[in-house]
């Protein structure tokens, strides 16, 4: 809350609210905008001319995703260097059953697995959770049959 206090306004055509300049760079704009609810975080591209701004992604409370998503549009991160949450429970999954697999595993390729997983704890707190729910409510197998 200190940083949104002491940002700059953004200055923006048709930019009504009070929206606090984070971040700026390559062209990708990181705002905060605070709001009854909490802080809404917003990510935009300047327009060509530098005086307006596009495309917009918000994010209610959720500073982390709208930090990964200023990144992107800035180009200080490639998209494909991050998993989504659905990648990030299913390695989650395929660790485990790795690791009860009685595979004949080093201790550094136990210890390199059981990391990755509580990596993905740390960036998927409900990661667990989601494991846990699809295994109780599991999706039907693919039907591999033609239909006529």
């Amino acid at each position: 809350m200190t940083l949104l206090e002491q940002a700059p306004p953004l200055q923006a055509q048709s930019l009504t609210d009070d929206y606090r300049l984070l971040a700026d760079f390559n062209g990708a704009v990181l705002a905060a905008h605070p709001t009854r609810l909490g802080v809404q975080f917003v990510t935009w591209d300047w327009s060509f001319d530098h005086t307006g701004l596009n495309q917009g992604n918000y994010f209610q409370e959720n500073y982390v995703g709208a930090k990964q998503d200023f990144a992107i549009r800035a180009g200080l991160i490639s998209k494909q260097q991050i998993f989504n949450q659905e990648q990030l429970v299913e390695i989650y999954r395929c660790c485990s059953d790795t690791l009860d697999a009685g595979f004949d595993l080093t201790a550094e390729q136990e210890k390199c697995i059981r990391g990755v997983q509580e990596q993905i704890t740390t960036a998927a707190p409900d990661a667990l959770e989601r494991i846990r729910e699809q295994e109780q409510h599991p999706m039907e197998p693919y039907n591999q049959e033609p239909i006529m």
